[in-house]
């Protein structure tokens, strides 16, 4: 095991089935998350039990989808496609949906002009029906699909369903099973954030740097809350440039000790994970944070976090979180031009453009004040850092009117009190 948590998780990192013979990570309680964030090293998903089989089939493909995404996106659809296993239908669950019923109606619609009839079915679980999470036919039912997609909403609810006070459902040991025999898992919106260990659940980019942790979905700050665990390497966000999202996953990972990596996944694009390796697809790119070697400052502050955008056709690896480029791509030019920095570094698309500007413009460093002069107040400062470099498919056609395919990075970011 990498690492045994405090409290009631002190037993294990895993729970296992002795009907099934199902392998599940054990949920936490947020108390226990909180605590465990500021001591250990969390499970990983290499980590099995003792009694395990020696040789296990790899878990099933995961696609994590950004959220807004297009009835047009093929390249993302292909992906869930190609990561189905055996004859059974894809199956939408719409268990994060506000009007699940709409939602699952809407995704099917969408799936079926990839799968052709009968490709597709929806099973509908919701918070309106929580109960039948624990039915057997509910179990059998989730069990004949060859990959499953969730679709958007509110991630606590998904979790709230399957996982009700941090007790195992036949529903989600069936989910689980599946994956674990290489079953895709995918989701867009709510239905990505859910996939993590560790899962940011609600709270905006300001809140987070004034207010830290918020201790429920509805205080200041950004909540953060044991997930459904089929992603356990790094904290999961998305809408992520679309809506400013970089500050509060950036106080996500100075605020921990068991994930030090956030990937920011940006609307109508997927980080696509097979096993260690990952590539985006899409129509914008993912940001990586990585705090693994910060300078803590203080909760919530620190120095020397490393940040890279990875656009579409980029290849992450998972065990280093190295972006890898792909080979098509060319340099971005410089256009000599001084920097126009946005007067709000979360605003919409705002750290997007400013990662097109410090990239090919003339300043190579960009600060921001952050709040007012209360004890919640910081400077953001984001610089190019050693190696630096942008690259592109093409000088048109990607979000915002941004080149195609753009990566960029390093970046080496601080947060600190303001004054410091």
């Amino acid at each position: 095991m990498s690492g045994l948590l405090p409290g009631r998780m002190l037993e294990a990192c895993f729970d296992r089935d002795t009907t099934t013979g199902t392998t599940m990570p054990r949920q936490p309680t947020t108390i226990a998350i909180l605590t465990a964030m500021l001591f250990i090293n969390g499970c990983t998903a290499a980590d099995t039990p003792g009694d395990a089989p020696a040789a296990t089939p790899a878990p099933g493909r995961l696609v994590i989808v950004g959220g807004g995404l297009q009835a047009d996106n093929a390249a993302v659809y292909q992906a869930v496609l190609e990561g189905r296993l055996g004859g059974g239908p894809l199956c939408v669950l719409p268990t994060a949906g506000a009007d699940p019923m709409a939602s699952m109606a809407s995704a099917t619609e969408t799936l079926l002009g990839y799968t052709g009839p009968e490709g597709v079915k929806g099973i509908f679980l919701s918070t309106e029906n929580p109960s039948d999470a624990r039915s057997p036919e509910m179990a059998a039912d989730i069990a004949s699909c060859s990959g499953f997609y969730f679709t958007g909403g509110v991630q606590s609810r998904v979790v709230d369903v399957f996982l009700p006070e941090d007790d195992t459902t036949l529903a989600y040991q069936a989910l689980w099973q599946r994956w674990q025999e290489g079953a895709v898992v995918a989701g867009s919106s709510a239905g990505a954030a859910m996939m993590s260990r560790v899962m940011i659940a609600s709270g905006g980019s300001a809140d987070a740097v004034a207010n830290g942790v918020a201790t429920n979905e509805d205080g200041d700050g950004v909540h953060i809350r044991g997930g459904m665990g089929f992603f356990d390497r790094a904290f999961l966000d998305q809408h992520f440039l679309a809506r400013g999202r970089i500050g509060r996953l950036i106080v996500s990972v100075l605020v921990t000790d068991s994930l030090r990596v956030g990937l920011g996944i940006d609307e109508n694009t997927a980080l696509v994970v097979d096993g260690d390796t990952a590539f985006v697809a899409g129509a914008s790119g993912v940001v990586v944070v990585d705090g693994r070697q910060v300078a803590h400052a203080g909760p919530g502050r620190g120095t020397g976090l490393k940040v890279s955008l990875a656009g579409a056709g980029d290849a992450l690896d998972l065990r280093t979180f190295e972006v890898r480029r792909a080979g098509t791509k060319v340099a971005l030019p410089a256009n000599g031009e001084p920097a126009v920095l946005p007067d709000d570094p979360f605003a919409r698309w705002a750290f997007l453009h400013l990662v097109v500007d410090l990239a090919s413009g003339l300043e190579g460093e960009a600060a921001f004040s952050i709040g007012d002069d209360s004890l919640g107040a910081a400077t953001l400062t984001i610089r190019k850092d050693a190696g630096f470099s942008a690259a592109m498919t093409a000088r048109e056609g990607g979000v915002e009117e941004t080149p195609a395919g753009l990566s960029a990075g390093p970046f080496e970011v601080d947060l600190v009190a303001r004054g410091r």
